[in-house]
């Protein structure tokens, strides 16, 4: 034995020689001569335990941690006696730290194989001695040993979790050495863990120590301390996302000591940016504390003169500067926009007026950040906010143009339509930014008018020669990263310009080729965004124009997929999703070559995280290394997810595309969509939820179905691969759903079935109707566990029943939500109208569940958007209703009739739609109501074009019902005087069967307005023809041709009283 850890010995000190030719032979040498052997777990035990170099007994140690985990059972009984009474006795007089802690890492992997099987039981009383002795060194080992051990010994001492923290207490507080504080408080944040959510006593015990917790850390920080101040920075932020109500009521202390260690510039960079980073999952698990407790307004007063900091010049360094501005960010993505919009812009108005550019740079990046939730809340206000845009944008200092950029691509990103009616102004100072001599100017323009370009439309025409000039001068001359996004510029301004943009293409095509056709690695990413602009060409000029380079153009994009490069993979699969567009099944040809590539895509295995962090391959060099390697890790699985993201949605595309020739790959293509339904990343799971539905809607159009009719049983039968896919995906998604964390996967998901029931009908459902209801209840109840991201306080929990929801918010009364969590309430109130449509008079059942649950979302103290998405749901349901929203009159009467007397115009358009399905349907005879319905509509007409045009559908439906209760000769012409209608298309339908049925019951009111009413039909019977529809249209035109063939005298004086213009219309339509 010693004669083989002497041998031992001397390979260990090749390993650690530095020389990079000796470590790999030493590498070689431990994995075949002496890690095949047993005996290589005592030798290496003796060499940490005694060597007299601290080095080789610290390398030993790891080495002899990877060999217990693997080899432990097969070490004789006596040896791992000897072993484990030797370790014990040598850690307590080992002087270096480094070795006593890998000494500690061996005991745990033993632990880890022993306790379960409930040996070595001396272990715990000897780590309590040790944690109460008065040696300060045993302590020190007592505590980092329990802390090393505990994940493993949790299970077996559950019972002594309350024992644990009255010892960890006073090790808390031990008044020689920082290193048993720093272990005792790690301990903690791991018992943490194991705390039951019912066990009240534990749940005291813990928050009695928070104080003390906070102590150490706070030591730690002022000791400068950055390896052991961020281990106890990342036991606070392993609370946060405990179920356990452990840290909610002493947030405002938590926050107060996190905003100091962060705003405090004497400490490291590092330590602040890790507190910062609390804050900001602060904002994710703990939000509406921070809301109930009024923390929202001194956090942002904090955060904003640390955004103000100056940046380090590495713009991928962590810096205090950018993570506050990341703090801000998710506090407008995960609060109200009311609790954040507010003191954000009052400070963003006062940065831009500070003469330090530093400042005014903040407020343009802050004004960015606050885009992403907060959009809608903006949308209303661009009045005011883009005079400080154009401040920013032509700012004496290239630091404040540069966020202004940012700001503006945020802003017309979110907002695109409403940013292109100013291009006007915006347009001609983001050209001249892209002149700038600075690279990262120039990049930041290209980068806001990329944002811009994309909703311009026809108008971008103007600009087009301009644009074009500096875009290929740009792709000629620019440096790397401002090629990239010219390239991209290119694309939105080809979707933009359409067939204007041909006399661009002969001169640019060579130049997209030469781009597209790369080879060094480092040109990847140009290469994958000149496949993606020659895709936006090709759908901008069509299948025939582009025609001549298609064949190249797709040898090109699969030649890349050799190239060992996921991002360029990425952009291929969005190439080929957008060519099959263009060319439908003449794309067939190349199924073969695509298909299977982008299956192999999706079925690609991903590494796991011992794949790079913990490298057992004893033929692989020794290394120390950590962070990096896991960062590494994530940044491959962030790759290979989103090249699976574009894979499968390039599958969905392509087989939309290409239809019958994609048939041999649905097995294998669905089988894959199913699995990735649980990866890990969100936009895996919502592109496989879209592409599926993408599958079943092109089997459905396939398939040749008649129109379907409302209601289960299905009355129209489908085809058997229509159904067999949607009972297979309607199984799949109440699995996802059931479990889904993820807000956006379930707003995506909600979306997609709402479609698929406009275009398939009730056939989407299968036999999984109830599920899919009681999943959307769970949503309107915000008691989905998407939105179970808040620590549930117990003060919060008495007196409520049960009835708890993020943190205790009963959902009536939570007034205010951030964007992304109106959406998805949105979305499932959108399925909730979908499903009444699918269903008609027998969604009766389910409305009798929902409409409470809706009614909720009306109240005069919830937002105006919840008031209007509460009165269209319920709209929305009583037409697919129809007569089955009989049973609900009153109730639903009730809440239209406070909603057409509601403060916005928004809520009353909706209440007037609502009202006139209302009464149009149900059975029961509400023509007493009429009169006050009838004030209440009047001010509609007086109103926007969208509000008149709900408002004239809702009075004719009243007509329709009963129009001896109808006051026409005052009525009539206030409804004729809208017509035709504006925006509401829809509204057409009710409207015109009004007044056809007036005229063929020939009421005097209508026929003595017959010539305004023709003027009327002339225009609607005109472009565009979405104006009605088909049966709307024929009804029309038959009437006429009726007066004109059976009453043509009459029917010429009343043509004699039109509009000239309008006469003409009506005689060509009737020719």
């Amino acid at each position: 034995m010693e004669n083989f850890a002497a041998q031992l010995v001397e390979v260990l000190k090749d390993v650690s020689s530095g020389d990079t030719t000796r470590l790999k032979a030493a590498t070689a040498t431990l994995s075949t001569r002496f890690y095949t052997q047993i005996e290589s777990v005592p030798a290496l035990f003796r060499i940490a335990a005694q060597y007299p170099d601290v080095g080789i007994r610290q390398l030993a140690a790891v080495e002899l941690t990877k060999q217990v985990k693997k080899r432990w059972p097969e070490v004789d009984l006596g040896t791992q006696s000897e072993i484990k009474t030797q370790i014990l006795e040598g850690i307590l007089a080992e002087p270096s730290k480094p070795v006593r802690r890998s000494m500690a890492r061996v005991v745990s992997e033993i632990a880890q194989i022993e306790i379960p099987q409930e040996k070595w039981t001396e272990l715990m009383s000897f780590l309590y001695t040790c944690c109460q002795s008065p040696n300060a060194g045993h302590r020190e080992v007592g505590v980092y040993v329990l802390d090393t051990v505990f994940e493993v010994i949790a299970d077996a001492f559950m019972d002594r979790i309350l024992e644990m923290m009255s010892l960890l207490a006073k090790t808390l507080l031990d008044p020689e050495s920082l290193d048993v504080r720093v272990a005792s408080l790690s301990t903690l944040g791991k018992i943490a863990e194991y705390i039951d959510v019912e066990a009240q006593n534990e749940i005291k015990a813990f928050r009695d120590l928070l104080p003390s917790m906070v102590g150490v850390l706070q030591q730690c920080v002022a000791n400068g301390d950055e390896n052991e101040a961020i281990r106890a920075i990342e036991v606070f932020d392993g609370l946060l996302v405990i179920e356990c109500p452990l840290v909610a009521r002493h947030m405002p202390q938590l926050i107060e000591v996190f905003v100091g260690i962060g705003s405090n510039r004497d400490n490291s960079a590092t330590v602040r940016v890790a507190a910062l980073s609390f804050l900001m999952w602060c904002t994710v698990y703990q939000k509406n504390k921070i809301v109930k407790q009024k923390l929202v307004t001194p956090l942002i007063t904090s955060l904003f003169p640390i955004v103000a900091e100056e940046d380090p010049e590495d713009e991928h360094d962590d810096a205090p500067s950018r993570m506050a501005l990341q703090v801000l960010s998710y506090l407008s993505t995960n609060l109200p926009p009311q609790k954040v919009y507010p003191d954000c812009m009052q400070l963003v108005v006062t940065y831009m007026q500070n003469p330090s550019h530093d400042a005014r740079k903040a407020a343009m990046l802050v004004f960015s950040v606050l885009v992403d939730g907060c959009s809608e809340h903006m949308r209303s206000r661009l009045a005011e906010l883009l005079p400080l845009l154009y401040s920013g944008l032509q700012d004496p200092n290239d630091l404040v143009r540069r966020a202004a950029c940012v700001a503006l691509g945020s802003l017309a990103e979110e907002l695109d339509s409403d940013i292109a009616q100013h291009h006007a102004t915006l347009l001609p100072i983001v050209v001249g930014l892209m002149s700038d001599t600075s690279p990262r100017t120039q990049l930041a323009s290209c980068t806001a008018l990329d944002a811009i370009l994309e909703a311009l439309g026809d108008d971008i025409l103007p600009y087009l020669p301009v644009l074009m000039e500096k875009f290929i001068f740009l792709l000629d001359n620019g440096e790397h990263r401002v090629k990239a996004v010219t390239l991209s510029c290119i694309g939105s301004a080809a979707h933009s310009s359409a067939d204007a943009f041909q006399p661009y293409f002969a001169e640019l095509m060579p130049r997209l080729l030469y781009c597209m056709g790369l080879q060094q690695k480092e040109m990847m990413d140009i290469r994958g965004l000149a496949a993606d602009t020659v895709s936006a060409v090709a759908e901008a000029l069509g299948k025939d124009v582009f025609r001549p380079h298609l064949t190249n153009t797709m040898n090109m994009a699969m030649h890349g997929l050799e190239l060992d490069d996921s991002r360029l993979r990425e952009c291929s699969y969005v190439f080929f999703g957008v060519i099959s567009r263009v060319y439908e099944e003449e794309f067939a040809p190349y199924l073969s070559a695509v298909v299977p590539q982008l299956l192999k895509s999706c079925n690609e295995p991903e590494p796991e995280p011992a794949d790079w962090s913990d490298n057992e391959d004893e033929n692989a060099e020794l290394s120390m290394g950590g962070a990096e390697d896991d960062d590494r890790g994530f940044n491959i699985n962030t790759a290979i997810a989103e090249e699976k993201e574009s894979a499968v949605e390039a599958l969905g595309q392509i087989c939309a595309s290409t239809k019958a020739a994609f048939l041999p790959y649905v097995e294998d293509s669905v089988a894959a969509f199913i699995t990735l339904l649980q990866h890990d990343h969100e936009g895996v799971r919502k592109a496989s939820v879209s592409s599926i539905f993408r599958f079943l809607s092109t089997f459905y159009q396939m398939s040749e179905p008649q129109q379907w009719l409302p209601g289960l049983p299905l009355q129209i039968p489908v085809h058997q691969s229509v159904s067999g896919l949607a009972q297979l995906a309607m199984q799949s998604f109440i699995m996802l759903l059931d479990n889904e964390y993820d807000r956006s996967v379930v707003a995506q998901t909600f979306t997609e079935f709402t479609d698929a029931l406009k275009e398939i009908g009730p056939a989407v459902l299968s036999d999984r109707l109830n599920a899919l209801v009681a999943n959307v209840q769970l949503v309107l109840q915000v008691e989905h566990p998407c939105q179970n991201d808040d620590e549930v306080d117990d003060s919060e929990m008495s007196g409520s029943g049960g009835a708890i929801t993020r943190g205790g918010v009963l959902p009536e009364d939570d007034e205010e939500q951030a964007e992304y969590d109106a959406i998805l309430i949105n979305n499932a109130a959108d399925l909730v109208g979908a499903l009444a449509n699918a269903l008609g008079p027998s969604f009766a059942p389910e409305f009798a569940k929902f409409m409470p649950l809706i009614s909720k979302y009306y109240k005069p103290q919830r937002p105006v958007s919840d008031r209007s998405m509460a009165v269209g749901v319920v709209a929305e349901c009583a037409f697919g209703l129809k007569q089955g929203v009989t049973p609900f009159t009153q109730e639903v009467l009730q809440l239209v009739l406070r909603a057409l007397s509601d403060t916005e115009d928004e809520v009353r358009s909706n209440a007037a739609y609502a009202c006139g399905v209302l009464v149009e349907y149900s059975e029961v005879d509400l023509s007493s109501f009429y009169v006050q319905i009838l004030q209440l509509l009047r001010p509609l007409f007086a109103k926007d074009a969208m509000f008149m045009d709900n408002a004239s559908g809702a009075v004719c439906r009243l007509i329709l019902k009963n129009p001896n209760a109808m006051p026409l000769d005052q009525v009539l012409p206030v409804v004729l005087d809208h017509l035709p209608l504006q925006r509401d298309f829809e509204e057409n339908e009710p409207v015109f069967r009004c007044l056809l049925q007036l005229v063929r019951g020939n009421n005097p009111t209508i026929l003595n307005n017959m010539p305004r009413l023709l003027n009327i039909f002339a225009q609607v019977l005109s472009p565009p023809q979405y104006q009605l529809k088909e049966p709307t249209r024929a009804d029309i035109l038959d009437l006429l041709n009726t007066l004109k063939n059976q009453h043509n005298e009459t029917f010429q004086t009343m043509v004699a009283g039109m509009d000239p213009q309008h006469a003409e219309t009506l005689a060509h339509v009737l020719q």
